[in-house]
């Protein structure tokens, strides 16, 4: 007996419950521009991607797709974004080698894939990446399925090599000289300048990815790919005065509304004896004896820090030891209900880094937050995005021994 395989689309519901999906495929070449000249490599050589087209419209064939970037907690470094999609392949489009397919010969591993969001006419970019692996599958022996793995940039950051000399310089200043030496579009990558500044360092055939990382650390920011796709570095500065008005969710009714939400109160991140050497420095160390007497010593000894004093260091470490000497009930994780409160406007334009509120009647729990991490599920009539959350500490912030943003005037930088 004939057996038919019903295929959902995503996005296929009522209209104005959901957004409709857009999943577009560029299948040029990763790297152009070069010339290749007796094995030289001429001035005009690009090593980094070039700007991606995205002539292709996948969306008809996705069945379903996941997000995930960021972090869980503002502990841990931003890692490479992912992303998985469900394709019908029941014609064989999405089959490497096979010549029938429309996209012949060019379904190939690192081909680039963007996903938006459209809501009310606007789209809204939510993660754009770079194919791993085209992996088919038979389920039920009556199907075809691809599941498309994709990564961000920061695949092509940890892969390439690079090397020279870089002088002491503000972090931001590094983090383009690093996306520089790589290859990496100037229209590709979102910047600030940083508040700190990191030592002369010469690298020698070390993939950019690591040290961007350390001095992002070091910074007190967070790198990593937007939804965008761009290159991104948010040092620690952040605006006192955020507008929060769009920013909240609440079970209260005067925000956005969550499906679920996750308080935590534990004594993970407790730290309460921190050292901290820079290269070449003297080890600096902050310290609360108070907070060791209440739950024991807690140490994070950590050397070949990315400051180029030993002041920078000891500011770092005392900014530590304030955030994490006690613990704190944690807003740590939220689902959006967008699929009920419809706001999905304010949701699908939030990036990693935004300053939002978050409110829980039950325990009495207000929190401005910092957004660490987002990761969306779409499949058939369901679209859910859940947000991790850390508590945003604004502290008072300069720039150690500079003579405009070391001073506490009307320059002063106020910082998270």
């Amino acid at each position: 007996m004939p057996i038919l395989v019903l295929l959902p689309k995503v996005g296929v519901a009522p209209t104005g419950v959901i957004p409709t999906a857009l999943v577009e495929m560029d299948l040029g070449n990763l790297v152009g521009g070069g010339v290749w000249d007796q094995d030289l490599w001429d001035s005009t050589f690009i090593w980094g991607p070039v700007a991606a087209t995205y002539p292709n419209d996948i969306t008809p064939y996705v069945r379903s797709f996941s997000t995930d970037r960021g972090a869980s907690r503002e502990t841990e470094r931003v890692e490479a974004g992912t992303a998985t999609i469900g394709l019908d392949n029941r014609d064989g489009r999405f089959t490497p080698y096979l010549s029938t397919s429309p996209y012949f010969p060019n379904i190939l591993p690192m081909r680039r894939i963007r996903i938006q969001a459209v809501w009310e006419a606007t789209p809204y970019p939510v993660f754009q990446g770079f194919v791993e692996s085209w992996p088919v599958s038979f389920p039920g022996d009556v199907d075809e399925l691809v599941q498309v793995q994709l990564v961000d940039g920061f695949k092509v950051l940890s892969l390439v090599q690079i090397s020279g000399d870089f002088p002491e310089q503000q972090s931001g200043e590094r983090i383009g000289a690093l996306l520089d030496a790589a290859g990496w579009l100037t229209s590709d990558r979102d910047i600030d300048a940083g508040t700190v500044t990191v030592p002369a360092i010469t690298l020698e055939n070390v993939a950019p990815l690591g040290h961007i990382q350390q001095i992002a650390y070091a910074e007190g920011g967070r790198f990593f790919m937007a939804r965008d796709g761009k290159a991104t570095f948010r040092d620690q500065t952040t605006e006192a005065d955020v507008d929060l008005s769009d920013r909240t969710w609440a079970d209260d009714g005067t925000g956005m509304s969550y499906r679920d939400v996750t308080l935590v109160f534990d004594d993970t991140l407790i730290l309460n004896d921190i050292r901290l050497t820079r290269t070449g420095g003297v080890e600096q160390s902050a310290s609360s004896q108070d907070s060791q007497d209440s739950y024991g010593v807690r140490s994070r000894v950590e050397t070949d820090i990315q400051l180029s004093s030993d002041g920078q260091v000891l500011g770092f470490a005392e900014n530590l030891l304030d955030r994490f000497s006690e613990p704190v009930l944690r807003l740590e994780q939220l689902v959006d209900n967008a699929m009920q409160h419809r706001l999905w406007n304010r949701v699908l334009q939030r990036e990693l880094t935004d300053v939002t509120n978050a409110i829980e009647t039950r325990t009495q729990t207000a929190q401005v937050s910092t957004i660490e991490g987002i990761s969306h599920a779409v499949a058939e009539m369901s679209w859910v995005i859940t947000v991790n959350l850390s508590p945003t500490t604004i502290i008072q912030a300069g720039i150690w021994d500079d003579a405009v943003y070391g001073l506490w005037d009307s320059t002063f930088i106020w910082a998270r």
